[in-house]
């Protein structure tokens, strides 16, 4: 869908006042915040988010039960490593995966003690509430909804399953040496537009340190995203465990692989109605915004708060050495089979999708990560020489 096949809309009352009590210009991070998380306005934060078939965007856990099935080994094999165990699920969107990973826990006898379900949006709450209560009436008493993490210690897994992809990114450009940072102001034909700044101390620096990390110079007219608040978020997941395994699946790379010179225009974008366009003006707080994730920067900043790195894959690594495979039977049915495909198959979710395994000290990496690790991707001093030479080609 192109965005000349789209209407453009006035801005929303809620941003352009923003826009306007910041002096005329925004930045990106911010008016993302507003467009998703806004308590009224926001894509997320009132409830107007649509998954699955029919909605805007598929997530692997709508898309086969399959995927929480073997998700729900992985939970196992942690809470058998931390005895009266916890699951905390952050976005937990549909309430599919959560439906899924209960009922399969259930079967096997290894139930949480608590499946902890952190959603600050009273929509989507009401609709996890309905497809839990109706699913697993049973099981309520387990269930706790929270708007965000508190100083409560939790010993068990955190699942973060499509959730950094959405937090406020930075935008910036390069453009004769210098840093810019991109930001919004009011105008154009949707009524908002691009306006870039020269970048403040903080983003200079990280920029900086970002381009000393790369064996290639960004080139001029170069633009992409940043997440500067990002250490601060994993920072309160990392102080959250007591003891267990933080587990992301999201769709990224290792920041040398995400900055490549050739990858000039970023990768942000917004999903509406299954389909994927780059204009984040277009819908504010009607259709979801998104960029992939620096998977080494979130490694990084674990580490710092205490975590290590247990495991690095992609999404068909992982479930394969999850056993998914078993799962679903031999032979799988056609349907089965249609899932795996679309789950695991490289060029598509099987190779987009990463998963990151940050463990407490003494938990070991559960049995997804088994598999084909690629950890070392994430340093970028072990950036492969071939890497290297394409970007120089």
């Amino acid at each position: 869908m192109s965005t000349n096949d789209r209407k453009p809309s006035m801005p929303p009352r809620h941003i352009s006042a923003a826009i306007a009590e910041a002096g005329g210009w925004l930045a990106f991070d911010r008016y993302m915040e507003l467009a998703l998380y806004h308590p009224e306005e926001g894509y997320y934060g009132s409830g107007r988010a649509r998954f699955g078939e029919g909605g805007d965007f598929d997530t692997a856990a709508e898309t086969s039960a399959l995927f929480g099935r073997a998700l729900a080994g992985q939970c196992a094999e942690v809470l058998a490593a931390c005895p009266d165990g916890e699951l905390v699920e952050l976005g937990p969107g549909s309430g599919r995966l959560a439906e899924v990973v209960l009922g399969e826990l259930k079967e096997a006898g290894k139930l949480p003690q608590r499946y902890l379900l952190v959603e600050p949006a009273p929509g989507l709450r009401a609709v996890q509430r309905e497809r839990l209560g109706s699913t697993h009436p049973d099981l309520v008493e387990r269930l706790e909804w929270v708007d965000r993490l508190t100083h409560e210690r939790i010993r068990g897994m955190i699942i973060a399953n499509e959730v950094f992809d959405a937090l406020p990114c930075t935008c910036f450009r390069r453009e004769r040496g210098a840093w810019l940072e991109r930001g919004v102001s009011l105008g154009g034909e949707q009524g908002l537009r691009w306006e870039d700044r020269r970048a403040d101390a903080a983003l200079e620096r990280a920029l900086d340190g970002l381009q000393a990390e790369l064996p290639w110079t960004l080139p001029d007219g170069y633009c992409s995203e940043i997440r500067l608040n990002q250490d601060e978020f994993v920072g309160e997941l990392a102080q959250t465990l007591e003891a267990g395994l933080v587990l992301l699946a999201d769709y990224g790379l290792p920041r040398h692989e995400l900055y490549l010179a050739e990858r000039s225009e970023g990768t942000l974008g917004c999903h509406s109605g299954q389909h994927w366009h780059d204009d984040p003006f277009c819908r504010p707080g009607r259709e979801d915004i998104t960029a992939w994730v620096d998977f080494t920067a979130v490694a990084r900043a674990a580490e710092a708060a205490g975590l290590t790195t247990a495991g690095y894959t992609n999404q068909a690594q992982f479930l394969l050495a999850a056993g998914i495979l078993e799962l679903a039977g031999s032979p799988p049915t056609a349907k089965d089979a249609a899932e795996l495909r679309r789950l695991t198959l490289p060029g598509g979710m099987g190779e987009a999708f990463k998963f990151l395994g940050l463990a407490t000290e003494g938990i070991g990496a559960p049995s997804g990560f088994g598999g084909r690790d690629l950890s070392a991707s994430l340093d970028p001093a072990r950036v492969p020489e071939r890497a290297a030479e394409a970007a120089r080609a």
